[in-house]
Order: structure tokens, then C-alpha cells, then sequence
């Protein structure tokens, strides 16, 4: 039974922050008060489409519509639809139903059908309180979930921007649920935190329950029937081709959407067994929003970290004289090779770990290399993730604790690997460092990664080099985990070019400390002017009264540049009263490499560029200066870049070996445990003999990888293909990180056709052309061989 009904928008009604909207556990009172401001109760006959919207399918897919990855990433088993048979509106309640039925579509077939229901486009919001009373089904592979995910992904692709889960629930533990939020970088760079809940013996998720979540600037905090549970403060966010970290407290600063589904299966609870009951229901009862009413929201501190040394506790591996936390730097102890899930990793010494689970086929030996003992990876099969082969030893780390892992590493051919120290699958696979990308060579060179230990201290973290999806050989030495001190940031060192070109750090006035002034210096001269970031608009604004004197400046140091080469200085501007601002760039002595140029404002932005020739020999700690003068009136900046746009050497042909003439060298394949193939070269053609194509479309490939190519820069790709049976093919365009620039299906058949891509680069990036020859169609196809001939990869 509601507590209440059929409320409209602007009535009025106000709770406490306590209070919830809860009949069932009421918690203590405080002096904060809610005003509803979007609900709905579920009091019509139908699902309000005013208010929400249906996502379908089983695939996550790209802005363009082009598939990504199965299972909504997730490994999920149900097909959403927007069918009244998964979702309907029942005696005042939402009832959200998995059914066990088959359905298809272009891209598979699928046991399960759900609902998965949103607001996108309809309604979101920044900050307040939002809560959910519902009914949740038990069994093993059920997995509910009320969340919210950004209106926009204004800091860039997930999780950069953030998700915030109000709630997830395990079919199979039905006496708990959690609340989390995911942030960081991009995956696989992102992190996430979080807590449960646990409920009282007697008590679960199918019984009635409010969840709710009340957000303020930097800080969220979780609550089940009015019981506080958990509180977050600290996260950050950090996108591509940036120096630092957005300003706190991104990415939780900006409209999130509203998300409720049921799932089946998945990493989360597993996929469903014999036990599982369905049709499976999930009930709501209601969802509610609310804003502060009586006060203003809280403003955001920014988390402050120390290099306090970190105590471990007893029963920690505590770190040696030299400060080492990694036991048998040398290898002198066994290496545990783990081919076997249910088998323990060696807690102290070394592991490596090759799971048939994910494909990896591969054996370790030690081996005398610049002086060290090597761990030496032999790989037979790559495997179809990263962590198909993995050397692994657990450590102890500290919560708020600053680490530095260093280690020496080679490989058969160039090659990546990605590293990390994250928890055991008792603390959910949780990342506590960044996935760091290495590129290989074949000779040893030392490599360093850093990071902050943010979660509780883990007396059993593991610290990871992923190995998978290549079958070059690695070799690991000298690696060594300790606790460091933070580098403090330097406005004045030398700036290298970002990833995306640019020479000019936080040019968007959007990173660094909450200031949004992070790399750049103000001098207001004698004008007494004022340097602001609007937190919503973030343009650096500079205002002042006139005053006789030394005009003010905006600077930033570092920037390199290189004799000869050829550069666009480029950025928006606007103002009002002043007329024009001077912009130049200068060394520390003086020398005008670009001589300060007069710029004409107006009270629109727009923008400017400059072209010049660094034609004085070459200064890596040159300054880019603006004069923003002394005249009453204001000045904003924006979007300030510096690139050189020097002609490089690049590579019109960077895949090699596309005719076979030389086999299969240069060239990569993989067969998942679930299907059956075998590739080889035949009459300068590589042949995929294809006998059982798996579950996924990765469950067959043939790639190439090691392919530099160049932002800005178009590339064809092009390539002959046939199949004795007709079929669907994958062709992908990607990094290391699953990031795609090129996605496509094509049709193949008896006849050899020739098809022709084109991708443009928004980036330099390594990347692999992939062929995907598992299951791309909704049912086996039976023995029946691929060829393929004739690949390039060129330059237009």
C-alpha cells in the first residue's frame, strides 16, 4: 500500500532527510527537508511515456547504431524489449518481468526477454534525492537494478562520466543489496566504489523496501528503508588526451537520467541454474525525486591526501628493508602455474595464471636476462582478453597509501601489455590503479606507473601483468611495488604534447584543482583584476576596473617547441567594453618566438588563429602569454590549443604481409574454448577452417596487430574474402582497449568479393585489424571454411 497516491508535480510535498518515504524503518530526524519535484506512482493504466523510455536489444552499440559488445557489456543473457509482456502497470504498481522464451535479431539469439525502462531525453537532474520502493525476485542470474547514468557524457566515454547505482541486487543473496559509483577514466581505465547493505535475518529484497540515494556536490550517500548505509566523498574523473583530472567534484556534477531493469545473467550474479524461478517479477511502487527545501546544498571539498607512511597491520606481507612490497624479486621460489579455477593462487610468491576458461594456452620459465632473472611468458594461445595470461602476486597495500610500481619487461615482438593492482574477487575484481598500457620492444626497458590507494586497505591485493591477446612471448623482471611520495605539481616543467597533439595543458579550464586554473598563472599587474572559472560555464573569465600600470597577464610555462617546425595557435575569445587582448609566445629570455599579436574581441566568442615558424632553435620551456590589458571591461578564454602541424613521416602501408606470401607471419589468430577452428596459410591465402563458430562473434579471429595509425589521417581498408557457407563477418578496427574506429559486418559467400572502409583517425593510436568469424547470426552454421586474401591497410 502507498503511502501516498496519484501526487502531482508542485504539490507541496516535503519529507525529511530522515524521514525517506518510508513506512517501514524510519530513521533518526534531522532538520534537512525534501520537496517532491518529479514522480511517478504507477497510477495509470499504462507505463507513462511522457516520462520514460524503452531500451532494446542485447547489444551495446556506438553512436552510430554499430554493435560494440554483446550482453550490454556484461555478459548479459535477456533480450530487452518494450513489449507489455515484460513491462506493464498493475494495481497502481510497475511490474518489470524476465520471461524464459527465445527471441532474435540480426546480430543472435537469445533465451530471456526483460524490460529495461529510462528517462534519457525525458527527465535528469544534478543533485537531490531519489529513491525507489519495490519488490525485488530471488534466484540465481537475477540481477534488478535502479541507477542513474549522465544526460550527456560531457567528460567522456564510460566511466569517465560517471554511473551512480541506487541500487543492484543478487538474485542468488537475497539478504543484501549494493549501492556504487563507477568513475575514473575510460574503460578499462575505470574505477568503482561501493557498499552493502544487509538486511535483518528473516528480511530481503522480497520483501518491500525504499532505496535511495541523496546526492550533493561531493558527497552521495545510500540508504535502505531511511537507514543510512554507506557515504562517498571521494572518486575523479580523467578523459582522454588531458594532463590531470577534471575538477572535483566531476564526474558527479551534471544531469544523470533515471534507470530501472531486470537483467538475467551476467558477471554480476551468474547466469541462471535449474533453481531459477521464472517468469521472474520485479515490482515498483513508486520512484521519486526530490531537491533540498530548507537549505542550500553542501559545497563540495575536495579530497586531501597525505604521504604519511602506511602502517600495515599483523598478518600483512610486510614491505622488505629496501621498502619492497613484491616478494622473490628474483625468482629464486617456484612460479605457481594456475591452469584450473577452483585452484588457489600461491598467497606469497609468484603466479602464473592461464584459464581455459578465457582461452590462454602458455607455459613460464626463468631466464637470465641484462643482468636479472626474468620471468619468461611463452604463449601458444592468446586468448580472447588481456587477462587470458596473467603473472600475478598478491601484496598488502594501505589505504590511503601512494604507490609506485616499477619493473623491468621485454617481449618476443612489440607487442602491449596492460598492468594493474586491483582487489581478489572478494573485493569484486575492484581496481585500485589505473590499467596501465605498456608497449613492448625486444629490448628491456624499465617502465613505472603510480597510484593512490582510495579503498580499504587489502592485505591480499593483487598486482597483475595481463598478458592475453597476442602470442609474442613477455618477459617480466625486477618489478618492484613501494610506497611513494606525491610528486607535487610543477606549472613551470615542460609540458610534452598530449595524446591528441596538443601542447597547451587544461586549455578548457575544466581540470585541476577546483579553481579550474591548474597550469596556468594570473598576474592582474596593477589592475587589481579577478581570475575566475565559472563552475557551469568554465570559461576563464578576467574582470577589472581601470587602473594605470602594468596591464594583466594570463601564462602558462613548459610549452615545447622545435626548431623549424610549424605551428597553429588556436583558441575562442570574447569580451565586453574591451576591444582586444595581445597574445604571444616567448622564452625565459626574452627571445618573441611568436611576437605578441593584436587580437580583436567582440561580445561573441570566437576564434582565433594563429600560424607560425619556430624558426630559433629548439625550447622546451617556452611561454605562451596573454596580455589582457588594463581597460575596464572583461575578458573569457576558451578552448586554447597549440599544435604543430609540422608534415610527419607516417606509414601508408602499416599492415604487412596481407597477400600470405610469408604465411601467417605478422599475423594473429584465436579459438575460443566453446567453438573449434583451425587457421592456416593455403595458396598465399589464409584459410579459417571453421567446425564449431562458438558463442560470440570473438570466439574465431584472425588479426594483425602493431598498426600505428595517425590522427587526421583517412585509411582504407581493404581485403578479399569468401566462405563456402554464406555468413556474416566481423571486421574491427580497434586498440587495446577495445576502443573502435571502424565496425563492420559484411556478407560473405562461394563467390571472392573484394570489400573497401574507410576510417579517419581522431587520434594517433596503436591499433589491430580484427576478422571475427565467430557467431555473428542466430543459429551454428555447421564445418564450412573462410578465406581471406589480398588485406591492406593504406593511407588515402
Amino acid at each position: 500500500m502507498k503511502k501516498w497516491v496519484a501526487l502531482a508535480l508542485g504539490t507541496g510535498l516535503v519529507l525529511s532527510a530522515a524521514q525517506g518515504a518510508s513506512a517501514e524503518k524510519p530513521e533518526k530526524k534531522d532538520n534537512t527537508k525534501w520537496k517532491l519535484v518529479w514522480a511517478d506512482e504507477f497510477s495509470k493504466k499504462e507505463i507513462d511515456q511522457a516520462k520514460w523510455n524503452f531500451d532494446t536489444g542485447n547489444w551495446l552499440k556506438d553512436n552510430d547504431g554499430n554493435p560494440v559488445a554483446p550482453g550490454w557489456g556484461n555478459n548479459e543473457k535477456q533480450f530487452y524489449t518494450d513489449k507489455n509482456e515484460n513491462a506493464f502497470v498493475k494495481d497502481g504498481k510497475l511490474v518489470i518481468r524476465a520471461k524464459r522464451e527465445q527471441t532474435m535479431d540480426e546480430l543472435g539469439t537469445y533465451d530471456f526477454t526483460s524490460a529495461k525502462l529510462t528517462t534519457k531525453g525525458k527527465f535528469s537532474k544534478t543533485y537531490g534525492r531519489y529513491e525507489m520502493r519495490a519488490k525485488l525476485p530471488t534466484g540465481k542470474g537475477l540481477w534488478p537494478a535502479f541507477w542513474m547514468l549522465p544526460e550527456q557524457d560531457r567528460y567522456g566515454a564510460w566511466a569517465s562520466s560517471g554511473e551512480i547505482d541506487i541500487m543492484e541486487s543478487w538474485g542468488s543473496q537475497p539478504d543484501k543489496v549494493a549501492g556504487t559509483i563507477h568513475y575514473g577514466e575510460n574503460w578499462p581505465n575505470n574505477k568503482y566504489t561501493g557498499k552493502d547493505y544487509h538486511f535483518e535475518e528473516g528480511d530481503g529484497i522480497n520483501q518491500w523496501h525504499t532505496y535511495a540515494v541523496e546526492w550533493e556536490p561531493g558527497e552521495l550517500r545510500w540508504y535502505v528503508d531511511g537507514e543510512l548505509y554507506q557515504t562517498q566523498n571521494d572518486w575523479y574523473s580523467k578523459g582522454l588526451n588531458q594532463a590531470t583530472k577534471y575538477s572535483y567534484p566531476a564526474p558527479f556534477d551534471q544531469n544523470f537520467y533515471l534507470v530501472m531493469n531486470l537483467a538475467v545473467g551476467g558477471w554480476f550474479d551468474g547466469d541462471v541454474d535449474a533453481t531459477t524461478p521464472f517468469p521472474a517479477e520485479m515490482e515498483v511502487d513508486y520512484v521519486r525525486v526530490f531537491d533540498l527545501k530548507n537549505r542550500d546544498y553542501r559545497e563540495a571539498v575536495e579530497p586531501v591526501y597525505t604521504d604519511e607512511e602506511i602502517v600495515l597491520p599483523d598478518g600483512a606481507k610486510q614491505p622488505s628493508e629496501d621498502g619492497n612490497l613484491v616478494y622473490d624479486q628474483d625468482y629464486t621460489e617456484p612460479i605457481t602455474t594456475v591452469t584450473n579455477g577452483s585452484q588457489a593462487l600461491n598467497p606469497t610468491y609468484w603466479n602464473y595464471v592461464a584459464l581455459p576458461d578465457f582461452g590462454g594456452v602458455g607455459t613460464v620459465d626463468v631466464i637470465e636476462q641484462a643482468g636479472s632473472r626474468f620471468a619468461d611468458v611463452s604463449i601458444t594461445q592468446a586468448g580472447s582478453q588481456p587477462y587470458s595470461h596473467q603473472l600475478i602476486q598478491n601484496v598488502s597495500l594501505g589505504k590511503g597509501g601512494h604507490y609506485k610500481v616499477t619493473f623491468d619487461a621485454s617481449a618476443d615482438s612489440a607487442r602491449s601489455i596492460a598492468v594493474k593492482i586491483g582487489g581478489g574477487p572478494d573485493r569484486g575484481y575492484a581496481k585500485y590503479s589505473d590499467e596501465g598500457s605498456f608497449d613492448l620492444t625486444t629490448d628491456v626497458q624499465t617502465y613505472s606507473m603510480t597510484f593512490d590507494m582510495t579503498e580499504d586497505t587489502d592485505l591480499a591485493a593483487r598486482l597483475e601483468f595481463n598478458m592475453g591477446l597476442s602470442t609474442s612471448g613477455v618477459q617480466i623482471g625486477n618489478v618492484r611495488v613501494e610506497q611513494a611520495e606525491r610528486a607535487a605539481l610543477d606549472p613551470n616543467a615542460t609540458k610534452p604534447a598530449l595524446g591528441d597533439g596538443n601542447l597547451v595543458y587544461n586549455g578548457t579550464f575544466d581540470q585541476g584543482a577546483m579553481d579550474r586554473l591548474t597550469y596556468w598563472q594570473f598576474d592582474p599587474g596593477a589592475t587589481k583584476g579577478t581570475a575566475t572559472v565559472d563552475e557551469k560555464l568554465r570559461h576563464f573569465k578576467f574582470v577589472t576596473n581601470p587602473k594605470k600600470g602594468e596591464p594583466a597577464t594570463l601564462v602558462q610555462n613548459g610549452i615545447q617547441l622545435t626548431e623549424g617546425h610549424d605551428y597553429v595557435l588556436r583558441f575562442k575569445a570574447r569580451a565586453e567594453r574591451i576591444k582586444a587582448l595581445q597574445v604571444g609566445l616567448n622564452g625565459a629570455d626574452g627571445n618573441a618566438y611568436l611576437p605578441l599579436q593584436d587580437v580583436a574581441l567582440t561580445r561573441e566568442f570566437e576564434t582565433i588563429e594563429i600560424p607560425f615558424t619556430m624558426g630559433q632553435a629548439t625550447d622546451l620551456l617556452s611561454q605562451l602569454q596573454f596580455v589582457l590589458g588594463s581597460a575596464k571591461g572583461s575578458i573569457e578564454l576558451d578552448d586554447v590549443k597549440l599544435f604543430d602541424v609540422t608534415p610527419i613521416a607516417i606509414d601508408p602501408s602499416p599492415l604487412k604481409n596481407g597477400s600470405f606470401t610469408d604465411g601467417l607471419t605478422h599475423w594473429g589468430s584465436y579459438v575460443h574454448f566453446d567453438a573449434q577452428a583451425a587457421v592456416e596459410a593455403v595458396n598465399e591465402a589464409a584459410q579459417i577452417s571453421i567446425g564449431q563458430e562458438g558463442q560470440e562473434p570473438w570466439s574465431v579471429l584472425l588479426e594483425q596487430g602493431g598498426l600505428e595509425l595517425h590522427q587526421g589521417q583517412t585509411y582504407v581498408v581493404r581485403f578479399d574474402a569468401s566462405s563456402t557457407v554464406a555468413r556474416n563477418m566481423e571486421v574491427t578496427v580497434e586498440n587495446a582497449a577495445y576502443t573502435r574506429y571502424l565496425s563492420q559486418i559484411v556478407q560473405v559467400g562461394p563467390e571472392t568479393k573484394t570489400y573497401e572502409f574507410e576510417l579517419t583517425m581522431g587520434q594517433t593510436d596503436m591499433t589491430g585489424l580484427k576478422f571475427l568469424l565467430g557467431r555473428t547470426d542466430g543459429s551454428p552454421l555447421g564445418a564450412h571454411d573462410v578465406t581471406i586474401d589480398n588485406v591492406s591497410v593504406t593511407t588515402k
